[in-house]
This record gives structure tokens, sequence and C-alpha cells, in this order.
């Protein structure tokens, strides 16, 4: 059989994808592109968090369907909005990922051996959400907080490096909630396992523990680079979000990471046009952002989610000043990217290296930083450079040793 895989959203729905690649592989079926023609199965594993991503998915349900051969929708879209996607044709079939299995005649493997078509491999430790923020839905399609065995995470990461990896991206719904604590994880990845790199994807800021940032900033095998989804710089707006947090708490959170290294990129994810949002709220917003120390932003305009509180309020806000604001804030990234890069001129990093060629190579920064270096290396390779000038979307840097 010839099966096909595109994946939409999130770092835990690349690992599934990849699961379910491994399973199909390991039967004797050989993948092709998605969207090329030949395939007797093709999957689209969607992604539900905004109305943009149910769209793609669609879509990319719609070029199968062209192409012919059987059609499966899985992920959180299948999961929560199926209805929609049996609408598009008969033939499109619905599965849950976690029916996925049976429904190929396959059996997922409990670990992933490698991650196609990457030079990081991400680690699925955590499933599910119980914050229930009213705006999300993505508790409604992972379920409630569970997290894999460390015994699981260690055995994964121990294979990835024998395969040849040096950096993994610890991924989940709500990685901060992993039971037993993420930082005692992290302890246990750095004894026993001998993975040079481990990455944290993104955690919330009420889940950040002063251990967990004490191994960010002091540790030289843990990435130094946070992603803290804030969403918003607004008490009021975060109340109603169901946010833990005020906009204090974020901006001391900030502080003491920065304080104690300032060579930690902090990223952020911020939410413009949740309704109630007006200009007082969303000049709060932007005053926080400007003011905290943070090195880059993802700005997405709000996107009502049926079946979630917020879809049902009627405060919404006009489309036009939404778009203004995202323009906003994505042009404040950009000054706080160049500032951090402009910070870190003649510093020594460690970086992996994600593509060589002759005389030049490039790779990502621990503090997740894209670097163009002169010198010899190989993909994969951990290699330190001094940062030596800006250059548009990246950093031009210079090999030691």
């Amino acid at each position: 059989m010839i099966f096909a895989i595109t994946t939409l959203g999130c770092k835990v729905n690349q690992y599934e994808s990849q699961l379910l690649r491994e399973a199909l592989t390991a039967r004797g079926h050989r993948e092709q592109p998605f969207g090329s023609p030949g395939a007797d199965v093709s999957i689209v594993n969607t992604c539900t968090v905004t109305h943009r991503s149910d769209a793609q998915g669609r879509n990319l349900l719609r070029r199968a369907l062209a192409l012919g051969g059987r059609v499966i929708a899985t992920g959180c879209q299948a999961k929560v909005y199926g209805d929609a996607l049996r609408a598009l044709s008969p033939a499109v079939e619905v599965i849950p990922f976690e029916d996925i299995g049976p429904a190929l005649d396959i059996q997922l493997p409990s670990r992933i051996t490698g991650f196609c078509g990457h030079s990081r491999a991400f680690v699925n430790i955590q499933q599910g959400c119980g914050n229930f923020c009213t705006y999300c839905i993505v508790p409604h399609a992972r379920g409630v907080p569970r997290s894999r065995p460390w015994q699981e995470v260690i055995g994964e990461i121990t294979g990835l490096y024998a395969a040849g990896f040096r950096e993994v991206v610890l991924s989940g719904i709500n990685i901060g909630l992993y039971e037993g604590g993420l930082a005692a994880l992290l302890e246990k990845i750095l004894k026993e396992t001998p993975m040079p790199a481990v990455r944290i994807s993104s955690i919330e800021p009420w889940t950040l523990t002063g251990e967990l940032i004490r191994l960010v900033v002091e540790e030289p095998r843990v990435c130094r680079h946070l992603h803290i989804p804030v969403q918003s710089g607004s008490d009021a707006i975060l109340s109603r979000m169901g946010r833990p947090y005020d906009a204090r708490y974020f901006r001391s959170l900030v502080e003491k990471i920065k304080a104690l290294n300032p060579g930690v990129s902090i990223g952020t994810d911020v939410m413009v046009g949740f309704p109630g949002e007006g200009e007082n709220e969303f000049g709060q917003t932007r005053s926080l952002l400007e003011e905290a120390d943070i090195s880059y932003l993802h700005v997405f305009p709000y996107s009502p989610r049926p079946g979630t509180p917020a879809a049902g309020w009627g405060d919404t806000v006009d489309p036009r000043a939404v778009k203004e604001r995202v323009a906003l804030l994505r042009e404040l990234s950009r000054r706080k990217r160049d500032a951090f890069v402009l910070s870190r001129i003649g510093m020594e990093e460690d970086l992996l290296v994600t593509r060589a060629g002759r005389h030049s190579f490039r790779g990502v920064t621990s503090n997740y930083l894209t670097v163009e270096a002169q010198g010899k290396a190989r993909v994969n390779d951990r290699v330190s450079v001094i940062l030596e000038e800006p250059c548009g979307g990246y950093v031009l840097g210079r090999a030691i040793g």
C-alpha cells in the first residue's frame, strides 16, 4: 500500500504523525508526498485551534478527494468537529487518532525511532489540559491531563540519540502539568541519557517553577529558550479568558529569568481581539509587551471556537481594529527580535546544524537564533559559533575550533 500523510498544528500532532508513519512503514507500506497521484490512502492530521486551521484541514481533504483513494481525517478537528468533515464527502473517513490503528490494521509503536524531515526530534511527554480557558477547544479534543511514564521518555530519547539526533524538544498539550514535575523529568533525562541538548516547548506561566527556571538558565544541556504564552496584558481580559495569573505575574516572571541569565530567549503568544478588548485593554497589552524583555511574539487574531464560552459572547471587536492591532504587535515582534540579536553579537553560542554546504552551514542556537556560519560541519553536529552580524532573518557567525 502507498500512503501519504500531512500534518497541521502543534508538535503533538507532528509526533503522532511520526508514530503513524513508522507503524505503516513497519508493515511494509510505502510513503509518498501528500498531494501526489497514486496514494492508496491519504491521511490529514488536522488541527482546530483556529477557524483558519479548520479551513486548511478541509482544503487538504478536498485535495486528497480529487486524487482518489481512501481519505482519512484524524486529529483534533476530526475529534471535535467531525460532522463538518463528513459533510465534505461520504468518502471522508473521520477517525479519532486513538482509533486509527485498528482502522488501518496496524499497531502504533510505543515510541518513535526517527523524525521525518526534522533535525530536532519532538518527544511527546504529556497529553490533555484541564484549564478550559474560555476561548480554547483543545481540552475537548485532547481530554484531561495525563503523563507518559518517565521510563518511556528516557527510552525514546536514548533511541533517538542512537539514531543520530542531537536535540530533542519535550512536547505536550500542557507540559508544565507533567506528573511528578517537569523539572524532575529533565533531571532524569540529563542523568540517564547522552542527549546533548533538550529544549522545552511552550509552557504556561503558572506552571513554570523555580527549579525549572534554574535548569534553563544554568544547565548547559538544557536549551536557553522559553516560550511562555501571555495571551493578553490586560488583567480584565485575562480574567475573562480564565487565565490564572495577571500582567504583573508575567512581567515579574520575565524579569526573574533575564536577571539570572540575559542570554535566555523568551517568546510569547498574544491573542488580539478577544471579546471585550477595547483600546484601553489593548493598550495595556501593548505596554506590557513593550516593557517586558522578550525576544519575539507570536500574534494571533481571536478565532471563536464553537462550543467554548467565549464564542457565545456578543462584545466582539471590529475586524478592522483587530487587523491594525495585529500589525502593530507583529512590528513590535520584529523590533524585539532585532534587539535580542544585537544584544548577542560578539557572544559565543552553541547550535545544532540543520543544513550544511561545502564551506558554510546553517543552524539554530540554544537560544533560538538562526545562524549562517563559515566553516565545515555536518547536519546534526553541535557546533560553537561567535555571532558577528545581523542579516535579515538570521545572524552571520563564525565557527570556533
